[in-house]
């Protein structure tokens, strides 16, 4: 017996590896499928057959494998079915279950009587499911054919509204782990939506409940999106060899050339699969969504349209769904099918000139719109008018920044606009900046065409401009309306690269971004463009700390252009006069004055009077036995930590090490020193874990900072310990660090840009390097995105900018000291 079944494992695995063999060639996933569910078949039988004739049971396949879809790595689900006496089956069963679990079959098994099977409930809902797809493969034909068509059929007429109702319950819970949306950047292939449950649960229903409503995509598309996941998951499984179906980073890289994706010139491999996975994910999706449709409570009345109407022009269209949206109404199932159906006839009809007086009017941020250009989407209208915005379908961005493809990113920046409109109270002061606009119209076409470009290479913002232009041309639309649209989307990053990589104190800074905008209107929209942009990338990445710097900007840049430039500059001297005139009685104003120099402009002029002496008395506090002196507030939208201390070596290094240690968040900081050598660091920091929530860790992190400042504890040491913490998860290498220097942005200081993968110790590795070469930091800006940090110093070596020499030598270092 022994010898039989070890021959009869090895023959198993030998099919396997030649159907393994097979699907590599031809890349058939059906053919695969099959050829497993068959092997499991003959093997299973082969090893039931001495045990079969001592008792009645059938042996049913359930799930994917009773569907002849069995996956490399998924279980064998079985349901072995007795009937008569227990205890001589179980003597039949046991040894012939435990014979599968010898062969190395990954078993998923149930025993039941014909008895239970009679008192089959919605409680083993699972197991229902499971035996929605039973297959009779061997064993006692009557009992099999008792339990798949008679008492089954029998439970689901009795129980048919209970069980729809569970799946539908049971779907939206899955739905609502993954956000209800199918841009997952590591999809499950199984259970993501958009994924194979999708198809599987789109396929329960129509059989519960025969025909479905109104499908987007014919039954053709919904096979081949599923054969594709199908052939994904295979992959995947032959790939790493277990039971894995997350589509990781990593495993991206790998699978692309397993099932034969290459890079192009403008689209890397790994963005060519996830795209075509994202085209196959809205299927499956749509499907799903339209089978669970019919089931949703009919309040709201459809819009629909006479048969004897005229549905023939796109203009006419647009009105309809316009009319849908603004009401609140979904269309007719019937109406979106004559759309579908007529979109030939409509390309031969585009009257431009009509549709762009509707568009002026309902491209208007206003509730429906982003319902409207949905609606415009799915069903091929919206590509119709603009085969632009058809460059962008599907297309990924892998930056690990960008949560949704680009085109599902364009309609959400659209849908932050309609909130400005509809929901004021959410982001009053830009809500208010959306009132003020002339042509907000010019907002939304500029915010539709600002990343086509992105399937094109190059320069994207420069190719979406130059591809709207052509657009808005066959439209005749007026020049005057093209090139404010057009400049809008060549800067629409040009805001966002002021506010978080450029120093809102500086007064050229603004001068020259006003200069670049030209009028309060173009200001307007380009605001609420780079509002809407940077909304749209991923849920909470727009946080309070950004929206209030792009407020500062819009501020200092609106008083500019209203002020026409003629603001006069306070002087240093008028800045230190008003200071003295509000010190308190008591505090020495000749020793107040003599801490005030040396201190930059910017200091003095941007820093609150009451902060500035509450800077006062902390250095006043500095002793031999208390060299550091820190102060700690909560802003509500992030922390700001001020240090004072004699000149210490490396002291901004340590101070952001240590936040670093604290798995702080730094977003900005600040480096003064006065004639004194007293050194003023301030810092601005997110604490997204809360450790500073807790008083001990307060405490603890002011204890570790003066020991690192004074010489007593090592930064360096306590971040390598934190990295080669088992708990330590080291990111993975994607991005090569860069450094970038400018000298004719800033009048005093040279300004230098690194862009580098995020990590633990990042800032302090760079501000060591800085530190060592003797450079003073004045500035330092952090921006984020996705694994990608994007850090810009404000510099200067002995007073002065830094000499080309130092520039290279300090890019060298630090290029080496983060790789």
């Amino acid at each position: 017996m022994h010898d039989r079944l070890i021959s009869l494992r090895e023959e198993y695995q030998e099919e396997r590896r030649r159907l393994e063999e097979q699907f590599l060639e031809k890349r058939d996933e059906r053919a695969f499928l099959l050829g497993q569910t068959e092997a499991v078949d003959q093997l299973v039988l082969r090893l039931a057959d001495p045990y079969i004739q001592e008792t009645e049971f059938a042996i049913i396949a359930t799930a994917g494998y009773g569907r002849k879809e069995q996956f490399p790595q998924s279980d064998v689900d079985l349901l072995v079915v007795y009937e008569g006496d227990s205890a001589r089956a179980e003597a039949a069963i046991s040894p012939f279950l435990h014979s599968l679990w010898d062969a190395r079959l990954k078993l998923g098994q149930q025993v039941w009587s014909t008895a239970e099977m009679q008192t089959l409930s919605l409680q083993d809902y699972e197991f229902v499911l499971a035996l929605f797809n039973g297959r009779f493969i061997g064993g006692r034909e009557k009992i099999g054919r008792l339990v798949l068509e008679e008492l089954f059929p029998a439970f689901l007429d009795d129980n048919r509204d209970g069980l729809i109702q569970k799946v539908i319950a049971s779907t939206n819970e899955r739905h609502e782990r993954f956000n209800r949306t199918i841009y997952q950047l590591e999809p499950d292939l199984k259970e993501a939506p958009g994924a194979l449950r999708d198809h599987l649960t789109g396929t329960w229903l129509k059989r519960l409940v025969g025909k479905g409503g109104f499908l987007a995509y014919s039954e053709s598309d919904i096979d081949s999106a599923h054969r594709f996941m199908q052939r994904l998951r295979i992959s995947l499984h032959l790939l790493t060899g277990r039971m894995d179906n997350r589509l990781t980073h990593p495993l991206q890289e790998k699978l692309m050339n397993f099932v034969g994706f290459r890079s192009s010139g403008t689209q890397s491999g790994v963005e060519s699969l996830m795209k075509e996975y994202f085209l196959n994910a809205r299927v499956l999706s749509g499907f799903c969504s339209a089978m669970l449709a019919r089931f949703e409570p009919n309040e709201r009345e459809t819009v629909t349209v006479e048969v004897s109407t005229q549905l023939e022009t796109v203009d006419q269209v647009l009105e309809l769904l316009h009319r849908a949206a603004r009401e609140g109404r979904p269309l007719d199932d019937s109406v979106r099918r004559r759309i579908l159906d007529s979109l030939p006839e409509f390309s031969t009809k585009i009257d431009f000139p009509i549709i762009r007086d509707q568009l002026r009017r309902l491209l208007v941020p206003q509730p429906g719109l982003y319902r409207m250009l949905s609606d415009l989407y799915e069903l091929g209208v919206l590509e119709l008018l603009f085969p632009e915005f058809g460059t962008i379908k599907a297309r990924v961005i892998r930056d690990f920044y960008h949560k949704y493809t680009v085109d599902e990113h364009t309609l959400i920046a659209i849908k932050c606009v309609e909130e400005l409109a509809t929901r004021p109270e959410k982001d009053g002061r830009f809500s208010s900046i959306l009132r003020d606009t002339v042509a907000p119209y010019e907002l939304t076409l500029a915010l539709l065409f600002h990343d086509v470009g992105k399937g094109r290479g190059g320069q994207h913002a420069d190719q979406s401009a130059r591809m709207a232009t052509r657009a808005l041309r066959r439209f005749r639309f007026s020049r005057e309306e093209i090139n404010s649209i057009a400049l809008l989307i060549r800067n629409h990053l040009a805001m966002s690269a002021v506010v978080f990589r450029r120093d809102l104190e500086d007064d050229q800074v603004v001068k020259r971004f006003a200069n670049l905008v030209g009028d309060t209107e173009r200001l307007r929209l380009l605001t609420l463009l780079t509002f809407a942009d940077i909304k749209a990338v991923a849920p909470g990445t727009l946080n309070d700390w950004k929206k209030d710097l792009l407020w500062q900007l819009y501020l200092s840049s609106y008083r500019k252009l209203t002020l026409e430039y003629g603001e006069e500059r306070v002087e240093e001297e008028d800045i230190s006069e008003m200071l003295l005139q509000g010190l308190e009685e008591g505090l020495d104003q000749d020793d107040f004055e003599q801490f005030l120099e040396g201190f930059p402009t910017r200091y003095l002029a941007s820093t609150a009077p009451g902060e500035i002496y509450d800077h006062y008395r902390m250095s006043l506090a500095v002793s031999q036995e208390s060299l550091v002196q820190t102060k700690l507030l909560n802003r509500k939208t992030h922390f700001e930590l001020c240090v004072v201390t004699p000149d210490r070596a490396r002291a901004f290094a340590k101070i952001v090490g240590m936040l670093s240690y604290f798995e702080m968040n730094i977003l900005r900081g600040y480096g003064f020193s006065n004639r004194r050598e007293t050194i003023l660091d301030y810092i601005q920091f997110t604490d997204a874990l809360n450790h500073f929530g807790q008083r001990e860790e307060r405490h603890r992190f002011k204890k570790l900072l003066t020991g690192a400042l004074t010489g007593d504890v090592s930064v360096k040491e306590l971040i390598r310990n934190k990295e080669q913490s088992v708990l330590f998860r080291k990111p993975v290498q994607r991005i090569s660090p860069n450094v970038y220097f400018e000298d004719e942005q800033s009048a005093r200081y040279t300004i230098m840009e690194i862009i580098a993968q995020d990590a633990m110790g990042l800032l302090y590795r760079i501000s060591e390097q800085i530190s060592e070469l003797e450079c003073d930091i004045n500035l330092v800006l952090i921006s984020t995105e996705g694994d990608r940090a994007v850090d810009v110093f404000y510099l200067c070596h002995k007073d002065g900018k830094l000499s080309e020499d130092l520039k290279r030598t300090l890019s060298e270092r630090i290029i080496s000291a983060l790789t």
